[in-house]
């Protein structure tokens, strides 16, 4: 099939609505808006399989995609979830400032089109639940955090409503871990990786668990590529004769923020580890720009032996 006529839906996603735009380059086939329900979806799935469309191709906007982005995978049909500032950029790029629903869905399009990216890592289900299970938890602890934060300045007279707000979180925490492990039990596979990986040390299950919900592409990717996904690779910042210093930027951050203790643990326990850091800080380098490669190393050896593991089952 030609590039002209690849035939594109494009997806501008809201809390609420669901703005299709499908193409084959040429001409449009659809212009509709559907509700972001479980009606709406699979209204809009049967409509792009009546189409024959080749791609499904929207933005990522904090989980409201997700319930349209399942409809399409398996189905095969390649599912782009696509990074809404690159979106922007290439917008820009092509002198459209303005910004609507349909506008979008049309850029969204355009950019899948001519940019043709690689299709999202399908997770399983038991890998989205768990996603959704470590985002809520995260969301927790740090309300624990900022809760906590302002007991240090309150009054006598709010201390103790933030004590019970606290003591409620703590408990919600320990029912979200409650389900993690239900999830474990009722995945073997799940299980299995979790198990592979809390062998390395500084990785206990909670991070193990974060870093198969969060990055599903564990295991079939090379190091340069997993590097980059967690936001640990160092990008240069040269121009001319200015040599700028290395920065970490994008990936995923709540997967990084996950191996930031594990990485300090692993320094503590692990003599390989240790080495990294010790000849990093030897050398004049900030403590966290030595973790950081602490950090990157152990999402590596993760990576690598997920893919061991996924070779021999």
């Amino acid at each position: 099939m030609t590039k002209k006529e690849e035939i594109i839906l494009a997806i501008d996603v809201s809390s609420t609505q669901l703005e299709a735009h499908i193409s084959d380059g040429q001409s449009v086939l659809l212009r509709k808006a559907f509700n972001n329900n479980k009606s709406g979806c699979s209204q809009l799935f049967k409509i792009a399989q009546n189409h024959n469309v080749i791609r499904c191709a929207l933005e990522a906007t904090g989980g409201y995609e997700q319930a349209i982005a399942e409809y399409f995978y398996g189905s095969g049909i390649t599912v782009n979830i696509l990074n809404p500032a690159r979106v922007r950029r290439y917008a820009q790029g092509l002198g459209i400032l303005a910004k609507t629903d349909k506008i979008d869905a049309y850029v969204i399009e355009r950019y899948a089109r001519e940019v043709k990216p690689e299709a999202n890592f399908e997770a399983t289900k038991s890998q989205l639940i768990l996603k959704r299970l470590i985002y809520r938890r995260s969301s927790l602890k740090s309300t624990i955090i900022a809760e906590k934060n302002r007991k240090r300045i309150a009054e006598k007279q709010i201390v103790k409503s933030i004590n019970r707000v606290i003591n409620f979180l703590e408990k919600e925490v320990k029912l979200i871990e409650k389900s993690i492990d239900q999830l474990l039990q009722q995945d073997i596979g799940l299980q299995e990786k979790v198990d592979v990986l809390t062998k390395q040390k500084g990785i206990a299950k909670i991070t193990a668990c974060s870093l198969i919900g969060l990055m599903p592409e564990l295991g079939y990717l090379n190091k340069q590529q997993v590097a980059s996904l967690a936001g640990l690779a160092p990008f240069s910042r040269d121009s001319g004769k200015m040599k700028g210093k290395r920065y970490i930027q994008a990936g995923r951050f709540l997967a990084r923020k996950s191996l930031y203790m594990p990485a300090w643990v692993a320094v503590m326990y692990d003599q390989k580890f240790k080495q990294i850091y010790n000849r990093l800080t030897a050398r004049g380098k900030p403590p966290k720009v030595a973790i950081v490669a602490v950090m990157r190393k152990m999402i590596i050896d993760a990576n690598k032996n997920l893919k061991f593991y996924y070779k021999n089952v």
